[in-house]
């Protein structure tokens, strides 16, 4: 009877180790799963963001252009877009792991949210391209257009728990910025 016991409480043991092993191993490849950084980005910004600006974001071939007008654009003027876009900003696709970003090409407007996985051994890379953005937006407003200024100067540049580094210059930058930030959680 008492060895009984033993054998049974032996499974028992075992067989919660296997349990709690699995859970380990849920958790860890959940963590290595990729973001959807693009439906990030459209549920935390507003209804009229989303219709004016679309989202540039890595694809298979370079990258994809999603959103706003972008479905009813020619291809090759989708891929014109995405290269002033990155090229605004200062980015280089080799320096981003993974990536969804949408900014305003328009000197009117101060405009620019991302979240971006830097490459490895890319995070000050992608860091300074972002800070440099937001100076150039601050520079070219300053003494142009007050209200976008002000927007400029209020841009948020976080780095998010998993290493990304997430841009925020918009009218709603704070609830944007925590959007964000909570979703990368």
């Amino acid at each position: 009877m008492k060895k009984l016991s033993l054998t049974f409480a032996l499974v028992l043991a075992l067989g919660l180790c296997a349990l709690l092993a699995g859970c380990g191993s849920k958790a860890s490849s959940d963590s290595g799963t990729p973001r959807d950084y693009v439906k990030i980005l459209q549920e935390a910004r507003t209804d009229e963001f989303n219709e004016a600006y679309p989202i540039l974001s890595k694809g298979d071939n370079g990258f994809v252009l999603e959103g706003a007008n972008a479905t009813d654009m020619a291809d090759e003027d989708k891929e014109r877009m995405g290269d002033m876009m990155l090229e605004l900003m200062g980015l280089d696709p080799a320096d981003m792991a993974d990536y969804a970003l949408s900014v305003s090409l328009m000197n009117v407007k101060s405009y620019g949210v991302a979240i971006i996985l830097p490459a490895e051994g890319r995070s000050d890379a992608v860091k300074t391209s972002l800070q440099n953005f937001i100076q150039s937006q601050q520079s070219a407003q300053e003494f142009y257009l007050p209200d976008q200024y002000e927007i400029a100067k209020d841009a948020r540049l976080t780095q998010a728990a998993d290493g990304s580094w997430v841009l925020v210059m918009s009218e709603d930058a704070t609830e944007v910025n925590d959007a964000i930030l909570n979703a990368l959680k």
